[in-house]
């Protein structure tokens, strides 16, 4: 239950720190039995398997999200995914070569690993902590602004745990994962506006682009839920990766 509930206003959090969703949600009907949020048509086992590379991590301390594409890098490193949507069971784990500055005053450097072992309830389009073929972030509603609105066709929600160089860093984090259409540019790694003219803004999510609707990406976060304005989110530990090679193996 603490878990659960470090997670659920993580989304309270978000939500209120920004105060910026925009327009009314229009539902998709027929999708989902009994649905009351945002998804779309799809078919999958229940049960999924990914396997991905090339990560890239998304900024730092101060912005995690880094639209413009400036402090993404490309790193070493793997993701593996088996999970199941019916029983909202499975494990994630993230492991990687490099440098991150999760918070204010300090950089970590070497084997890097985010583990992901339980799911947790929460609102409706979590489907029980792991979700298939919803809409996120953008105006949807469904999450902060964040990300532009997003096909999502696999997501979770729940406890992460970080190692580095073996040692347990930080327990407990609120972790979320998406295997999405590709948001980021594979060359820039920004994240445009409709036009391009800009990159995407929380303050107006319904002007965006998605880079390639027809390519996937695998994103990872975990975070606390202790605040900090200096930070963006504002929290007090980030820690945001993108892979961009993922191929489904179920």
């Amino acid at each position: 239950m603490k878990h659960r509930s470090k997670i659920l206003v993580t989304i309270f959090l978000l939500v209120f720190s920004f105060g910026i969703f925009a327009g009314a949600a229009v539902f998709a009907q027929g999708t989902k039995e009994n649905q009351d949020y945002m998804s779309f048509s799809g078919r999958h086992a229940a049960n999924w398997k990914l396997r991905a590379n090339k990560p890239l991590i998304i900024g730092g301390y101060g912005d995690n999200f880094a639209y413009s594409g400036k402090n993404v890098r490309l790193i070493e490193g793997s993701a593996v995914v088996d999970v199941n949507t019916k029983k909202n069971t499975g494990s994630m784990e993230v492991t990687f070569n490099g440098t991150i500055t999760p918070e204010k005053g300090k950089t970590y450097t070497g084997e890097i690993k985010i583990v992901y072992n339980m799911f947790m309830e929460g609102p409706p389009y979590w489907e029980g902590g792991v979700a298939d073929f919803v809409y996120l972030h953008g105006d949807t509603k469904q999450e902060a602004p964040v990300m532009p609105k997003i096909k999502t066709y696999l997501a979770s929600w729940g406890p992460a745990d970080i190692y580095v160089n073996g040692e347990l860093v930080y327990k407990g984090l609120a972790g979320h994962m998406m295997y999405t259409e590709r948001s980021r540019d594979v060359n820039t790694y920004a994240i445009y506006n409709r036009d391009k003219s800009g990159f995407y803004s929380p303050k107006d999510p319904s002007n965006f682009s998605i880079a390639n609707p027809d390519k996937r990406e695998l994103h990872f976060v975990a975070h606390t839920t202790e605040g900090d304005k200096g930070n963006f989110p504002p929290h007090t530990v980030w820690i945001h990766l993108n892979f961009t090679d993922v191929q489904d193996v179920s």
